[in-house]
């Protein structure tokens, strides 16, 4: 990692040069500052935001980096990841910090600088996509990092999930043993690693019971309520035999209950509906989601100690997987249609 001497020698001025004119001062000529800029980009440098303000004095400080974020997240996921790592950052003695990022904010900053900039020693990362620039990025990382439902290795890389495929097979293999055939299946975000494995374990339910596999049957919710249902009630539209729906969330189950009534069916007596997650409201919604059981606050917490222990250790686990649990609840029933 570049210091600031590097920037320095190779602009050909002070270390205070380089200093004012990456903060900002108006005594450094426009011409120098982009210069300076230029070079400091080049060479990976980032001052350390943290350290300077700390007088110089190092801290430990690990970050939960999220992508995506909305203002309101109705499935609290975030939220509980969040409050697991701060648990374990206070029983570690660790500083921590929430970073929020996008696309475009990835393309400004690169995520070595992002980190040294804030002295971090270790990330755990949620939201992330496989066309987002920090994915690319992560596996040569010398800074150590966990990161939430993404299929990737690299030697500081540590992943942390459920297995996806094997509690979507469970899901979709309850609806099949209630009798349904025509079953159909809400996914996310294309892009997201997690619809990838949940839609695999939806296709091999179907495929080791012997049922055809329908990709019409098959539609995108976008991890979104609205998005769901408007997806939903084309689906249906389309395709009236369908008397099952696995969803990969159950934000976008409610979607689909909602969109499944207003076209005239009615959960589980006409259609039957599973979601994933186990939100805090699907308890509530249609006198219960059946749904997939994973908790985030677990993911938070453990991640967090696999994470500290990566930075004082230097020992590294390439992935860890918790639990899960299937909760039958009010919305899946026998199919009626033989």
């Amino acid at each position: 990692m570049a210091s600031i001497r590097d920037v320095a020698r190779e602009a050909g001025v002070s270390i205070t040069t380089v200093s004012r004119a990456l903060n900002g001062y108006s005594d450094v000529s426009p011409e120098t500052r982009k210069k300076i800029e230029e070079i400091a980009e080049r060479l990976n440098y980032a001052p350390n935001l943290a350290a300077r303000s700390m007088g110089g004095k190092k801290t430990k400080n690990i970050a939960f980096l999220v992508s995506g974020l909305h203002p309101s997240e109705p499935s609290g996921f975030v939220f509980g990841i969040l409050s697991g790592l701060y648990q374990t950052s206070l029983e570690k003695n660790y500083e921590f910090m929430l970073l929020t990022t996008t696309r475009a904010k990835q393309k400004e900053m690169n995520y070595i600088q992002l980190c040294r900039q804030r002295n971090i020693e270790g990330v755990l990362i949620s939201g992330l996509t496989v066309d987002d620039p920090y994915y690319s990025e992560l596996a040569d990382s010398e800074i150590p990092c966990v990161v939430v439902d993404l299929d990737l290795s690299g030697k500081k890389v540590c992943t942390i999930s459920i297995d996806n495929i094997q509690a979507s097979k469970d899901a979709v293999n309850h609806l099949i043993e209630l009798g349904h055939r025509k079953i159909a299946m809400v996914n996310g975000k294309r892009s997201a690693i997690v619809s990838r494995q949940r839609h695999a374990g939806y296709e091999l339910a179907l495929k080791e019971a012997g049922l055809q596999v329908v990709p019409d049957y098959v539609t995108i919710g976008n991890f979104e309520e609205e998005d769901a249902y408007r997806a939903t009630k084309d689906l249906l539209k389309k395709h009236p035999e369908i008397t099952a729906i696995f969803c990969a969330s159950d934000v976008m189950a409610i979607g689909a209950i909602k969109a499944a009534e207003e076209s005239g069916r009615k959960v589980p007596q006409d259609i039957s509906i599973v979601g994933f997650d186990d939100i805090p409201v699907a308890k509530y919604v249609n006198g219960g989601i059946t749904t997939i059981s994973q908790s985030p606050y677990m993911m938070g917490k453990i991640g967090g100690e696999a994470l500290v222990n990566m930075i004082e250790t230097q020992s590294f686990i390439p992935h860890i997987e918790l639990p899960y649990e299937f909760i039958k609840r009010s919305t899946t029933a026998v199919c009626k249609i033989s």
